[in-house]
């Protein structure tokens, strides 16, 4: 089962020299939809001042705030901020909140690539214990540059050799797991 680890404010913990296998959320999670939703708004806005009457032109940006505020939600809800690779653990943070996932807890790895941003979900075989109902973490990949050599077209993915390093690292995980109990 996972377990929560809670660092005391003002102290550095120790796995803060691990090594970090995804990019700061804080980018897509607060600054992007902030600046969508406010050009949107602002749109919408000056629409309802300059319109005589009703138009279709008030309607369009009312439904992309709305639609938009929806997606940001559902994408980035339960992305972790930061994750450190501490070999046969991965250490979620969540601001002050801290999860550490054995990774032979892991069932599941979907890796969503072909998008912006590129997601990693991880279905565990037990919700964590901070969470109590999400079996799922989230986290927002390192992505090298894109190039067009990094696209796999059999695959029909985007090539990130970090993600398949880990997948391959959870499932020699569960299988000397297996192997062990």
């Amino acid at each position: 089962m996972a377990t929560v680890l809670i660092a005391a404010v003002g102290t550095t913990p120790m796995y803060e020299n691990l090594p970090v296998i995804s990019r700061s959320a804080f980018f897509s999670r607060r600054v992007f939809p902030f600046l969508w939703l406010s050009v949107v708004g602002f749109i919408f806005l000056v629409g309802l001042i300059t319109a005589d009457s009703f138009t279709l032109f008030l309607l369009i940006p009312l439904i992309m705030l709305v639609a938009g505020w929806r997606m940001f939600k559902k994408v980035f809800a339960g992305v972790a901020d930061r994750v450190y690779d501490g070999g046969d653990r991965l250490i979620f943070v969540y601001g002050e909140r801290h999860e550490t996932i054995k990774l032979k807890d892991v069932m599941n790895v979907n890796y969503a690539a072909m998008s912006s941003p590129d997601k990693v979900t991880l279905t565990l075989r037990e919700a964590t214990a901070s969470s109590r109902v999400s079996r799922e973490v989230a986290f927002l990949p390192i992505r090298r540059k894109l190039g067009f050599a990094e696209i796999s077209f059999k695959r029909l993915r985007l090539e990130n050799p970090q993600v398949d390093e880990l997948i391959e690292r959870i499932d020699q995980a569960r299988r000397d797991d297996q192997r062990a109990g």
